[in-house]
């Protein structure tokens, strides 16, 4: 019996693995399509509007070289992933208790619903010129007394609390409406049962109903992410911007430099991939060490 079933445990492992690759090489298909057109349409010196996969290539090859004068591709990368984590932090600190409580008391919702459906649909974007107007391009360098670090080239000087508090806007509501969807979908059978065993509110709504209301808080939070990365690429390439890949973007197609701009666009697609990729491997953790604690 032993044998069977660990047998049967190198089985599915090893079917996991190949459907797992099988997947990646899919996945791939279609970028090598594209890659292929691209360099069939760029070869043979005919570079009319798209530079070659080579010259992008060799951009992306040297991430910590000096583009433009404006710093490289790693540091404006940096900027707009640091941003992002600050804005989408306090987001989840905001969203998923304001999720829980809306999605366990109804008083809550009723109190809380009106002002989330009518500030929702408001795009972050558009909030950009109140965030300037309210906080004035300070940056946390000034709000922490850091005067000596202002003339210097320090990621401090590029939080501004304009485009965190924008970056908030974006990623809260996806992270609100995700948890209070997954508490509501509870099944009641199962805060049935808890009752019956003797678990109190507390008791149930931390053993029950939040782990049940995982996989929704974590599709809130994904989506809440890529809500946020796009915020950022767009804030950075409005003007008034001076950093951060949006920004390197929008530069370097102001000087004709479409090597540089198609180069920060891939980092833009790579980095909202492994956010989401991230995520969902954290959301698939937590669904495991679940079925473990059972």
């Amino acid at each position: 019996m032993k044998r069977t079933a660990a047998a049967t445990k190198g089985s599915l492992l090893s079917r996991g693995l190949s459907g797992g690759f099988a997947g990646v090489l899919q996945g791939l298909l279609l970028p090598a399509l594209l890659l292929l057109v691209w360099t069939l349409s760029t070869g043979g010196g005919r570079e009319t509007l798209f530079p070659s996969p080579g010259r992008v290539f060799s951009v992306l090859a040297h991430p910590a070289t000096d583009l433009l004068s404006q710093g490289s591709i790693a540091w404006s990368a940096f900027v707009s992933v640091s941003r992002v984590m600050v804005g989408f932090s306090i987001a989840v600190l905001a969203g998923i208790p304001l999720g829980l409580l809306m999605g366990a008391y109804g008083c809550f919702r009723r109190f809380l619903s009106l002002i989330v459906e009518m500030a929702r649909p408001l795009s972050a974007i558009a909030l950009l010129p109140l965030s300037i107007m309210v906080f004035r391009a300070r940056t946390l360098t000034q709000v922490l007394g850091l005067e000596e670090l202002v003339y210097r080239r320090h990621i401090l000087n590029e939080l501004q609390l304009g485009m965190v508090f924008i970056l908030f806007w974006g990623g809260v509501f996806p992270i609100i409406l995700g948890t209070m969807q997954g508490v509501r979908s509870v099944r009641k059978l199962h805060l049935e049962a808890a009752r019956i065993l003797g678990a109190g509110k507390l008791l149930t709504f931390t053993r029950v109903v939040v782990p049940s209301a995982l996989p929704d808080i974590f599709h809130g939070l994904r989506m809440g992410i890529g809500r946020c990365w796009m915020v950022i690429v767009a804030a950075e390439m409005l003007p008034g911007a001076n950093s951060g890949i949006g920004y390197m973007i929008r530069y370097s197609y102001q000087l004709s430099r479409y090597d540089v701009m198609l180069a920060s666009i891939m980092v833009v697609a790579l980095i909202g991939a492994l956010f989401s990729r991230g995520l969902e491997a954290l959301g698939e953790g937590s669904l495991v060490l679940r079925s473990r604690e059972r």
